[in-house]
C-alpha cells in the first residue's frame, strides 16, 4: 500500500496508528482538522524501522494568548503547540506473524498529547490489499484500538478505513472549552483517494467529519525530474585539425587557451593548465556538475581533444577554492578515448587509471599561468573541437539490464542545445537574466572563468510563533558578490533589501539570563530595510596531504563578526574527519550595517565526524559556545538517493537556561532538525545548488554556533564521497551501457538484520555464566568487599565535608562525572575506528556498559540510599525531594567506568586502565554524591559485567560479528561454524 498517514501523521488510519513504517526515505507533509484540533505535520522514515514526526497543532476555542485587541498577543490567534513523535517496528511482517511497532507520542515540550502504544498489523488477501490492526497505548490513546483499511484491486487509488478510537478527549487540554470536551470514543470511518504523490482522506466519527491531506516525496528515488536541459558533453569534430607537438604547444600559447577557453564553456572554473614531459596536468572545478567523476570525465574528454602530440599522460587534479581534493592520472590516453567511444567496457578501463590524493605539486598556481592570460577570453584562431549533443541520461536502478552503447558520435537519445534552455546563463563575466536557475524563481548574474560571481536574488524569510503574530514573512532582493583575489584568497559578501515584510513587528523580547548571542532576533529583524549580511575575506590553504586550512576576517553573519580559522584534516580512512574552529567575534548591531555592540567572545568548537552505512553521518562537536558556555553537540543525518539530506542535532552545555522553556530543575538544551535539498533532483539540468531549512523548538542563547564563513567539511563532504564510492569514476563517460553500474549510480543497500549476530553473542554470553555454586561464592565475597568499605563511609564523608570547598576537590568532582562519557566515547571509538580485535573488544565493552548501567539502576531502586550531600546519614533512605532512581548505591559512574575499561585491560594485558576508572570514581566521592562503598559496589558490579562478557565473546574465531572496512565500501558480515 503507498504511504497511509493519520491526522497526527504517523502511520495509521484516521487517529489510530498502525505498525507501519512507510518505504525508507519516505517524506510526508500535509495538514489534517479534526475539530477542535489543526494540524500541519511532517513525517520521515528516516531509517527502514524508524519513523520520526513533527507536528505545529492548533486548538481552536483557546487563544495562545488574549483575545482582547491591542493588548500583548492579541495578534496570535489560536492556542498553538509543537509536537514530536516517534514510532519504531520492532518486527517486519512474514508469513504468519504480523509486524509489530512501539511509539511514543509528544516526546519534549509541553506534552500536552503525550502516549505511549504497541500495536501489530497484518496484511491479508491475495495482493495484500487487506490491512488490520491491534493495538494497546497508555494515556492518548487509552486502552485496547483497533484499524483497518481496504484498498479495492479495481480501484487501487481509493481505500475504505475503520477504526476505533479510543482516546478519551474529555481529559485533553482545556477540553471543556473546546470541543473536544463534547467529543467520545467510538468508531471512526472514512474513505481516501491518492493520485501520484498527493493523497486526501475524509472522514466521519460519532460527532463529527475530519479531513487529512498531503503529498508524500519518496526520497529514495534518485531524481524527480529528467535532465532534459543538460548541456551535452564535448567531443571531437569529424574533421579537427592536425594536434600540435609538444614544441609548437609550448611555443604558441593559443593551443592552450583554445583548451582552456573549451572548458570554460561547460562551466569549469579556475582552470590552470600545464605540459611537462609527457604529461599534460589540469587543475579545476566545476560550478555546476555535482559528481566529481562526471566533471572530471567531461574535462578529460575535451582535454584528449587539445592534447599535444608524444603527451601519454592525462593528469586532472579537481579543486575546491583552489584546494586539491582528488587527483585522476589516466596513463593511456588511446585507451581512454576508446573507453569515452564506448569501444572497451569499465573493467578494461581501470588498468591505466589512478585515483589518489593529491600531492601539493598537484595544484598548478596563479604564477604559472602568466603564459595564457593574454590569449584568454579571446575567440580562438585555431578550432580544434565542437560540441556535440550528449545522450539524456536518466538514473537506472542497479538491476537494470545492460544496454548496448551506441557510438559515442552518434547517441541515441540528443539532449536540446543549452542555449535554447531559458535556464541556462553564459559564463562569460556579462550580466545576464537566468529563470530558474539554481533553483531561484529569477535572477540576475555574472559569473567568469575564475568563478568571480555577482547575482542578485529573490530571497523569502519567515518567523514563526512570536506573540504578536504566529507567522510572519519577509520578501528581499538579496545581492552576492564573491571574488577570487588569489591563490586561495576569496572576498565574499551579501547584502539584502527588504522589498515587503511584516517581521517588523515581531515584539518578544528576550527572558534569557544567557548573553543574547541569538534570542535577540526580533531587534534584528526591525533593524533597517538594508542590511549587510556577510562581508569576508577568506583564505584557504594545503599545507600538507589531507589537511586543509581556512582564515577568515570580516562580517559573519547577521549577528556577529571577527577573525578566526578552521583546520580539517582527512585520513585515508574515509569513514572519519575532525577539524576544529576557533573564532573571536564581536556582536553586531541592531542596524545591519558597520555598528556593534558591547559582548565579545571566543568561540572554540572541535568536531569528529564519522560515517556510518547507508550514507548516514554521526557528527560530535566539543567546545566552547557563543554564550560562552561549554559542551558538546550530538548531530545525526540521513543523505538519501535523491541527496536529500535530514538530520537532527542535540546540545547539551552548562549553560543552565532555566528560563522558559527551560526550569531550574530541568535546564533547556537546544536541539531541532534540518533538510537539506540538493536541487538537481528536482531541476531539468544538473546543479550543485541546495536548498536547506532548520528548526528548532525555541530560539535560546544555550549551546550555539556562529555561521561557518567557509566550513571545510561542508566542502569537501561530497567530494571525498565521490572519490570513495566504488571505483570513484562515478558517472564518468556517461554512457547509457553503463548507467546499471553500482560505480555509476550507486544501489542503495538494504538494512541487514542484526539479530542472527546478537542472538550468536547472546548465547556465547549465556554458556560463559558463573554455576550457581560459583555464584553463591562471589556474591558472599562480593558482599563482604562491600560491607568492609562502609566502614570508612563516614570518616571519608566527615573529612570531604571540611574541605568542600577545596578547588581541587571541586575539579575532581567534574573528573568523576565525565569519565564515564569519555570511557564510553573511547569504547565507541574503537567499536568504529579500530581493527578486527579492538572493534570486538569495543563492542564487548559497550555490551559490558548496558548491562553494568542496568543492574546499577535496578540496585538504585531496589536499596534507594541517600547521597551524602542530602545530610541525611549514610545508611538513610532518599529524600522526598529525590528520586530512588537517582540514589546513592550503587554508582553507576563507577560501575560504568569499570565496565568499559576492564574488557580492554584484560584484552591489552593493561591492567593501569582500572586506575583510570578507580580515579574517575574517587572523584564521585569527593564530591559528596557517593559513599565509599557505593563506588567499591560499583566498580565490583563494572568489573564482573566486563569480565563475564569478555571471557564469553573475546574469541570470534568460531562465530561472531565482523566489520571489515576497505577503500571503497564497508562489509558487514555474521559467521558460524559448528
Amino acid at each position: 500500500m503507498a504511504a497511509t498517514p493519520n491526522h497526527g501523521g504517523q502511520s495509521g488510519y484516521i487517529n489510530m496508528p498502525s505498525a507501519v513504517v512507510e518505504t525508507d526515505g519516505t517524506f510526508s507533509v500535509g495538514y489534517s482538522y479534526d475539530s477542535p484540533y489543526g494540524q500541519l505535520w511532517a513525517t520521515a522514515n528516516i531509517l527502514p524501522f524508524l519513523q520520526m514526526t513533527g507536528r505545529y497543532v492548533s486548538i481552536t476555542g483557546i487563544p495562545g494568548f488574549t483575545n482582547t485587541p491591542g493588548e500583548y498577543g492579541s495578534g496570535y490567534g489560536r492556542y498553538k503547540d509543537k509536537v514530536v513523535d516517534g514510532k519504531l517496528r520492532l518486527w517486519s511482517e512474514s508469513e504468519w506473524m504480523p509486524s509489530v511497532a512501539v511509539g511514543m507520542t509528544d516526546l519534549f515540550g509541553t506534552e500536552l498529547f503525550k502516549g505511549q502504544y504497541v500495536v501489530a498489523t497484518k496484511t491479508f488477501g491475495a495482493s495484500k490489499n487487506i490491512e488490520a490492526s491491534l493495538g494497546y497505548a497508555h494515556k492518548r490513546p487509552d486502552g485496547v484500538f483497533a484499524g483497518a483499511r481496504w484498498t479495492p484491486a479495481a480501484l487501487p487509488r481509493w481505500s475504505v478505513v475503520a477504526e476505533y478510537d479510543t482516546t478519551n478527549y474529555l481529559r485533553d487540554f482545556r477540553a471543556s472549552e473546546t470541543n473536544a470536551g463534547k467529543r467520545r470514543k467510538g468508531a471512526s470511518v472514512g474513505l481516501e483517494y491518492r493520485w501520484g504523490w498527493l493523497a486526501l482522506q475524509a472522514a466521519r466519527n460519532r460527532d463529527q467529519f475530519s479531513v487529512n491531506a498531503y503529498v508524500s516525496i519518496p526520497f529514495g528515488e534518485r531524481e524527480f525530474v529528467p535532465k532534459v536541459y543538460e548541456p551535452p558533453y564535448f567531443i571531437d569534430d569529424k574533421n579537427p585539425p592536425p594536434l600540435p607537438s609538444k614544441e609548437e604547444w609550448h611555443r604558441d600559447a593559443v593551443y592552450g587557451a583554445d583548451l582552456v577557453n573549451a572548458l570554460v564553456k561547460q562551466d569549469y572554473k579556475n582552470i590552470r593548465v600545464e605540459q611537462e614531459g609527457n604529461i599534460l596536468s589540469l587543475s579545476l572545478t566545476n560550478s555546476r556538475i555535482s559528481n566529481m567523476g562526471r566533471a572530471v570525465g567531461r574535462a578529460a574528454r575535451t582535454a584528449v581533444a587539445f592534447t599535444p602530440k608524444g603527451v601519454t599522460t592525462l593528469r586532472i587534479t579537481y579543486t575546491k577554492l583552489d584546494q586539491p581534493i582528488a587527483t585522476y592520472e589516466f596513463f593511456d590516453l588511446p585507451k581512454l578515448n576508446d573507453y569515452l567511444a564506448g569501444k572497451i567496457d569499465r573493467k578494461a578501463f581501470l588498468d591505466v587509471v589512478l585515483l589518489r590524493y593529491p600531492e601539493k605539486s598537484d595544484v598548478i598556481r596563479d604564477d604559472q599561468q602568466s603564459w595564457l592570460q593574454e590569449f584568454l577570453d579571446k575567440p580562438a584562431p585555431v578550432v580544434a573541437a565542437a560540441p556535440s549533443p550528449a545522450p539524456v541520461l536518466a538514473a537506472a536502478p542497479a538491476s537494470a539490464p545492460a544496454t548496448v552503447a551506441p557510438a559515442a558520435t552518434t547517441p541515441a537519445v540528443s539532449a536540446p542545445a543549452p542555449a535554447k534552455a531559458a535556464s541556462v546563463l553564459k559564463d562569460d563575466g556579462k550580466l545576464a537574466v537566468g529563470v530558474g536557475v539554481d533553483g531561484d524563481v529569477v535572477q540576475i548574474k555574472s559569473l567568469d572563468r575564475e568563478a568571480n560571481r555577482f547575482k542578485i536574488a529573490p530571497k523569502v524569510g519567515f518567523f514563526f510563533n512570536d506573540p504578536s503574530g504566529a507567522f510572519r514573512y519577509s520578501i528581499s532582493a538579496v545581492a552576492n558578490y564573491d571574488r577570487r583575489l588569489g591563490d586561495g584568497l576569496y572576498l565574499n559578501s551579501a547584502a539584502s533589501l527588504q522589498l515587503l515584510e511584516t517581521v517588523s513587528g515581531v515584539k518578544q523580547p528576550s527572558n534569557s539570563n544567557l548573553p543574547h548571542v541569538r534570542t535577540d532576533v526580533a531587534e534584528y529583524l526591525r533593524g533597517g530595510r538594508f542590511s549587510l549580511s556577510r562581508v569576508l575575506l577568506n583564505k584557504y590553504d594545503n599545507p600538507a596531504e589531507r589537511v586543509y586550512t581556512r582564515m577568515s576576517a570580516g562580517l559573519y553573519e547577521d549577528m556577529f563578526r571577527g577573525v578566526g580559522g578552521q583546520v580539517l584534516y582527512l585520513p585515508k580512512d574515509s569513514r572519519w574527519a575532525a577539524d576544529v574552529a576557533v573564532d573571536a567575534l564581536q556582536q553586531r548591531g541592531y542596524k545591519g550595517l558597520l555598528d556593534s555592540r558591547d559582548y565579545k567572545t571566543v568561540t572554540a568548537i572541535g568536531s569528529l565526524h564519522y560515517r556510518l552505512p547507508h550514507d548516514i553521518t554521526v557528527t560530535a562537536r566539543a567546545g566552547r559556545f557563543l554564550a560562552k558556555d561549554t559542551g558538546v553537540r550530538m548531530e545525526f543525518k540521513r543523505r538519501f538517493q535523491s541527496g536529500i539530506e535530514v538530520g537532527a542535532w542535540y546540545t547539551h552545555t552548562n549553560g543552565n537556561d532555566i528560563t522558559s522553556p527551560g526550569t531550574p530543575s530541568k535546564p533547556y538544551q537546544d536541539r531541532g532538525v534540518f533538510l537539506s535539498v540538493p536541487l538537481n533532483s528536482m531541476l531539468p539540468m544538473d546543479t550543485q545548488s541546495t536548498a536547506g531549512f532548520a528548526i528548532s523548538p525555541w530560539t535560546r542563547d544555550v549551546g550555539q554556533m556562529v555561521a561557518s564563513p567557509g566550513d571545510l567539511y561542508d566542502m569537501f563532504e561530497r567530494p571525498r564521497a565521490d572519490m570513495h564510492s566504488y571505483d570513484g569514476l562515478g558517472n564518468f563517460a556517461e554512457r547509457p551501457d553503463e548507467q546499471h553500474l553500482p560505480a555509476v549510480n550507486p544501489p542503495d543497500r538494504p538494512f541487514v538484520s542484526p539479530w542472527p549476530a546478537f542472538r550468536a553473542r547472546l548465547d556465547q554470553s549465556a554458556s560463559a555464566l558463573p554455576q550457581p555454586a560459583e555464584w553463591v561464592k562471589a556474591t558472599a565475597l562480593i558482599g563482604g568487599v562491600v560491607v568492609a568499605s562502609a566502614l570508612a563511609d563516614k570518616p571519608v564523608d566527615r573529612f570531604v565535608k571540611k574541605h568542600e570547598d577545596s578547588k581541587v576537590y571541586r575539579n575532581w568532582d567534574k573528573l568523576g562525572k565525565a569519565m564515564p562519557y569519555a570511557a564510553v566515547g573511547a569504547a565507541a571509538a574503537a567499536f568504529a575506528l579500530g581493527d578486527d580485535r579492538m572493534q570486538n573488544t569495543g563492542l564487548i565493552s559497550l555490551q559490558s556498559v548496558a548491562a553494568a548501567t542496568g543492574l546499577a539502576v535496578a540496585g538504585k531502586y531496589a536499596f534507594g540510599r541517600a547521597r551524602p550531600e542530602e545530610d541525611l546519614g549514610a545508611w538513610s533512605r532518599v529524600g522526598s525531594s529525590s528520586s530512588r532512581s537517582n540514589s546513592s548505591f550503587p554508582s553507576a559512574h563507577a560501575a560504568i567506568g569499570f565496565a568499559a575499561v576492564t574488557p580492554f585491560a584484560k584484552e591489552y594485558d593493561a591492567p593501569w586502565l582500572y586506575s583510570v576508572a578507580a580515579v574517575g570514581s574517587a572523584g564521585r566521592v569527593f564530591g559528596r554524591k557517593h559513599w565509599v562503598s557505593d563506588t567499591v559496589a560499583g566498580g565490583i558490579l563494572g568489573y564482573a559485567m566486563g569480565s563475564w562478557l569478555w571471557h564469553a565473546q573475546r574469541d570470534q574465531s568460531k562465530s561472531g560479528l565482523s566489520i571489515n572496512p576497505g577503500p571503497k565500501e564497508i562489509s558487514v558480515t555474521w559467521q558460524g561454524k559448528y
